[in-house]
């Protein structure tokens, strides 16, 4: 017969949004569900296009293991606060299969992804679900939880692999630590057409508090969590663990990076970033990683590391090589903050953890000098690890607009006029080495 399941919401404001999807089948509808929540913000995800699409929330009835993004009842507080939903209909049991579309028009990276979610009034293990023999072979094994305040500075998903979890960096991430909720919805990807999810009564678990659920004993971790940031609270954080079962080349451990932030901190696999990259046992010290930055805009940025576990909590150093400048940082011993143009990339950054006995010197050239926009008057010059005596400012005509002295420093800001238009800056080291590079502003 039917049966209720409540479920509450994490603490959320008026204009948030959840992935739900129902542990119950029947003729509940989206609005049945949630009826304060505006008609227009019910949405399904269109897997051909990668784009969520408004749903009938009157006559769209929960289909089984499939997720929709609802937002929060439109008579909700504006300060973070618990909503209760309720699910009514008979309670799903048994083998469950839904089938998975593909991404036919916007492919990304080869892998398309469907909006599904836990179909049971119980939890279910995450480790069962991914290594199902069905799902081994139809699934990537990466999962990805919505969790976003309407906030730009924040992605909107975090990653989980079998290697572990990767947050947005929202106030109410929660990491599942491989349990998967009643009514959670999730995003899941794909790389075969025709392929199916399936669920069974075998990877339910009784589990309500979120502790982490181990699916063996005898697998090792030796993980690193890096953020980046800046001083608008941009955030983006990835995961490079060395772990059972994991290899270095592409496998199910490997989390591919899938989001919207306007920064982001990857690993790079074949060319391809991943929030999360698993690497094979045992450690080897020499080992580098290849990462990768992106910036929307210019501007200065941090990376540190937010926790580790595993070898990495002993006396293992962790290095940031930044080839740009020449710099190898200790992370260990503190974040590194350095500055970015627009753009991304994938050639800078390695993660490494022996010391280097020498480096190499690096070259100063425009290309080491990044110069990024204050506000309407300024502008902010950052020549690297290069100690700055002097800036001159040109327009394109070659008349002097600016001069600053005796800087001894390796960022400044200088005004310029607010006239837009190409401008010439010359950069004097303490030094004399001199450099001239091309700002359009």
């Amino acid at each position: 017969g039917d049966i209720t399941v409540k479920r509450n919401s994490s603490a959320l404001i008026r204009q948030d949004y959840t992935l739900w999807s129902s542990p119950t089948f029947g003729a509940q509808t989206l609005l049945n569900f949630s009826p304060a929540t505006l008609p227009a913000r019910f949405y399904t995800y269109n897997t051909a296009t990668n784009l969520y699409n408004v749903a009938t929330p009157s006559t769209t009835t929960f289909a089984t293991a499939k997720s929709y993004l609802i937002r929060m009842p439109n008579t909700h507080p504006e300060t973070a606060t618990i909503w209760e939903g309720s699910f009514v209909g008979k309670p799903n049991s048994g083998n469950i299969s839904y089938t998975l579309g593909i991404n036919t028009t916007a492919p990304i990276t080869g892998t398309s992804y469907n909006a599904v979610g836990n179909p049971y009034p119980s939890p279910i293990d995450a480790f069962a679900l991914v290594g199902n023999t069905n799902n081994a072979t139809s699934l990537t094994g990466t999962l990805y939880f919505w969790r976003k305040t309407n906030n730009a500075a924040s992605p909107s998903y975090s990653t989980w692999t079998t290697a572990g979890f990767v947050s947005n960096g929202e106030a109410q991430n929660v990491n599942p630590n491989g349990v998967i909720q009643t009514g959670q919805g999730f995003i899941a990807g794909t790389t075969e057409a025709g392929s199916t999810i399936e669920f069974t009564n075998s990877m339910r678990v009784d589990n309500h508090a979120n502790q982490f659920f181990k699916s063996n004993d005898l697998v090792e971790r030796n993980r690193i969590w890096l953020n980046a940031t800046n001083a608008d609270g941009l955030y983006s954080q990835t995961l490079v663990g060395y772990i059972t079962d994991a290899s270095n080349d592409l496998d199910r451990a490997d989390g591919k990076y899938m989001n919207d932030g306007p920064i982001a901190l990857t690993s790079i696999i074949n060319d391809t970033p991943y929030a999360i990259q698993g690497r094979s046992l045992p450690f080897n010290a020499e080992d580098v990683v290849a990462m990768q930055f992106k910036a929307t805009n210019a501007g200065t940025y941090t990376i540190a590391i937010d926790h580790v576990d595993g070898l990495f909590e002993a006396d293992q150093a962790i290095y940031l090589r930044d080839a740009l400048t020449g710099q190898q940082h200790d992370l260990k011993a503190g974040a590194y903050t350095f500055a970015s143009e627009a753009g991304t990339f994938s050639d800078r950054f390695n993660l490494a953890y022996t010391n280097l006995l020498s480096t190499h010197n690096s070259v100063f050239d425009a290309n080491a000098v990044v110069i990024f926009k204050n506000d309407n008057q300024s502008f902010a010059i950052n020549s690297g690890n290069a100690t700055m005596q002097t800036v001159k400012v040109f327009d394109i005509r070659g008349r002097l607009l600016a001069t600053q002295t005796n800087i001894n420093a390796t960022q400044t800001t200088i005004a310029a006029g607010q006239a837009n238009g190409v401008l010439l800056v010359q950069i004097t080291l303490v030094d004399g080495a001199t450099v001239t590079k091309k700002v359009v502003r």
